[in-house]
């Protein structure tokens, strides 16, 4: 489960945009909900890309359209290419297997779960056809690039690419590729005075942007991100400059590197990844990794130690 850092939401599995979409949605639901990456299905072998539990009385209203599209608990499954009709299938059949498990659940201690309570599924890909919209019965909301499709269905479709150009839908248009994400990100970085969750998502962004190129064996899909996270990294390191140079410090921007980097160290030592690779990820030195998996261990916060 996610516990409220960075830490654990670097599935680093081999499909780049699936860890970077993860990563991202976790970091920036983390204010309103519960998420949990990979999330095993109850009846079935299965795993949904992201499971959102809402807290109660949260308040969405700094995400935008996101925050108003997300009223009750949800499945999230995000898609770098169109969805086939197959991969659409199979999502709304996730959906059902956590229905199910719910609602046999609730029967064997004889209670009873409204209709309102159960999940959602939202489906969010950069473009789809007009075939696949029609063929699903998806019809137009008040959003553009916001499909709901038949009612008793309890999907929503999220086509990127097709949102308005708006501040409200800023921070679901990096989810999209190419020129459109990039456009995004540059908006996001320009925000003359940025709320503290930016800054979050920008740290976050460019500390998975570390693990892509560690990887190695980068393909066209991987650079297309790499090119695009590269303007984050880049407005960060300038804020780093300016803010040490503010400061008097003449390590400014190293430090703020060294915060990001810490919060990439500690997830991957929660998930016991190779010593080998937390180095050549952070470039932390083995001595610090050491101390930072010491502190891990006696019980210390992740907060704590990266503020250290």
């Amino acid at each position: 489960m996610y516990d409220g850092t960075i830490s654990n939401a670097f599935p680093m599995n081999q499909f780049p945009h699936d860890d970077f979409a993860k990563t991202y949605l976790t970091e920036l639901l983390r204010p309103i909900g519960t998420t949990i990456v990979n999330r095993p299905l109850k009846t079935d072998t299965r795993y949904a890309d992201l499971w959102f539990k809402l807290s109660d009385k949260a308040d969405r209203t700094h995400l935008g359209l996101l925050g108003q599209l997300l009223t009750r608990d949800a499945l999230i499954e995000v898609f770098r290419n169109p969805a086939t009709e197959l991969e659409i299938r199979s999502s709304q059949s996730k959906l059902n297997a956590e229905e199910i498990y719910r609602l046999n659940n609730a029967k064997r201690k004889k209670q009873i779960i409204l209709k309102e309570n159960l999940p959602w599924l939202w489906l969010i890909m950069p473009t789809t056809s007009i075939e696949i919209r029609e063929g699903f019965g998806a019809s137009v909301t008040e959003h553009p690039g916001v499909y709901d499709f038949p009612k008793l269905q309890r999907t929503g479709l999220i086509v990127v690419h097709q949102l308005a150009k708006t501040e409200s839908t800023l921070l679901l248009r990096v989810l999209g590729r190419a020129e459109n994400q990039k456009r995004a990100i540059d908006e996001l970085i320009q925000i003359p005075e940025p709320p503290p969750l930016y800054r979050t998502i920008e740290e976050t962004l460019t500390a998975y942007r570390a693990i892509l190129e560690a990887r190695g064996q980068i393909t066209p899909e991987d650079e297309e991100l790499l090119m695009n996270l590269s303007t984050v990294y880049q407005n960060l390191k300038e804020d780093w400059r300016k803010e040490g140079k503010k400061e008097g410090k003449k390590e400014g921007r190293k430090e703020g590197e060294d915060i990001a980097m810490k919060k990439v160290a500690i997830g991957l030592l929660q998930k016991k990844s190779d010593l080998d690779l937390i180095l050549e990820v952070t470039g932390l030195t083995r001595q610090k990794i050491r101390q930072i998996s010491d502190r891990l261990a006696a019980g210390e916060t992740p907060e704590s130690i990266v503020q250290d």
